[in-house]
């Protein structure tokens, strides 16, 4: 009877102990399997035009076809959201000779495109992929240390707002003197102003080479910039910029595109080769900027003919993991797995040597 006793306690300290590791397993490898589903269902195929277009209402986007990618928030790393303000966006995708352009669509109420007061954000989109494909994968999460991707950054407030200050938020303000920004006394001066006609060094970020401050350096880039990361907190301009698009707005929804270059420093995108997309949208309206953003994990693109990507979910398939992978993703799995785990331990710890 006592080593019947023995045994039973062994194996429910053994019990314990693997569904405590399975349900944290189960956890960490939640955005493997919801990354895996979207890539499968969402393959993105640029399909060949004369001359990509950069207008977003453009009639030749209708040849291309739509992927609908499912957005994220971003809950990794401060600063985070627990909630996506955006859950979809819609992409399309052409190429031509030299170019390759993307459309991304998606709904929101509220046009936020400026930047006039500490309480304003703007809407904002992005698109990823990897710097050099040749390397080991990178993080759709802005790459990883000497692994980085390139980011090609739409700011409404770049193309709708530059010169926009703190007067056009509140155009009955009174002006004094503003010295050193080239304006006559009881006129508010924009940002412009001490750029072209008073002293440079006193609108300090601008000074310092900060391209966010200098809206002339924005009118030269246009309202996509081109950037690279190596991880969060990374990310800085290419000194080279080649990009193109504009963004427009219409009964709530915003239409964006994405012109590149093919060539790009490292790497040319080739017809028929599949490489890695990630997307991601602000929403100025909910607070949105810098990390607080929804995204996506990534999701082949390729130029012409689609790659194969594993095998595609059916219509009752859930993605992968059946219903354990979605309970313990949520915040009850990750209480159960470590409520197990403690229980576990302390078994263990207390577990009685058996007679000899």
């Amino acid at each position: 009877m006592r080593t019947m006793k023995i045994i039973d306690k062994t194996l429910s300290r053994r019990s314990l102990l693997t569904g405590g590791a399975v349900a944290v397993l189960g956890y960490m490898v939640r955005p493997v399997f919801r990354s895996a589903k979207a890539q499968a269902q969402a393959a993105i195929v640029a399909t060949p035009v004369g001359e990509v277009p950069v207008h977003p209402v453009d009639p030749r986007w209708s040849q291309a076809k739509v992927a609908t990618i499912t957005l994220n928030p971003q809950d990794l790393v401060l600063p985070r959201v627990f909630e996506a303000a955006t859950a979809l966006v819609e992409v399309k995708a052409l190429y031509d000779a030299d170019r390759l352009g993307l459309l991304m669509e998606w709904g929101d109420s509220e046009r936020d495109v400026d930047l006039g007061t500490v309480l304003q954000f703007r809407d904002a989109a992005a698109i990823q992929f990897p710097e050099d494909p040749s390397l080991d994968a990178a993080s759709f999460m802005m790459g990883q240390k000497d692994v980085g991707v390139v980011i090609y950054h739409w700011k409404s407030d770049w193309q709708f707002s530059r010169l926009h200050d703190v007067d056009e938020a509140y155009p009955n303000m009174y002006g004094e003197l503003y010295q050193y920004s080239g304006v006559a006394a009881g006129e508010i001066p924009e940002s412009i102003d001490y750029l072209v006609n008073g002293r440079k060094e006193f609108l300090t970020a601008a000074a310092a080479g900060n391209s966010i401050a200098d809206p002339l350096v924005q009118e030269a880039i246009g309202p996509v910039q081109k950037m690279r990361a190596e991880g969060f907190g990374t990310i800085e301009p290419e000194a080279e910029q080649d990009a193109g698009g504009m963004g427009v707005w219409h009964e709530g929804r915003w239409r964006v595109t994405f012109s590149v270059p093919r060539q790009q420093s490292r790497f040319k995108f080739e017809e028929g080769a599949a490489l890695p997309f990630s997307f991601a949208v602000w929403d100025g309206a909910q607070g949105e900027r810098n990390g607080q953003k929804a995204f996506s994990f990534w999701h082949d693109l390729s130029l012409g003919a689609a790659p194969v990507i594993g095998t595609s979910p059916s219509a009752e398939d859930d993605g992968g993991g059946g219903f354990l992978v979605p309970l313990l993703s949520s915040a009850g799995g990750v209480t159960v797995a470590a409520v197990m785990a403690a229980v576990g331990f302390r078994l263990w710890r207390g577990r009685e040597r058996p007679p000899e």
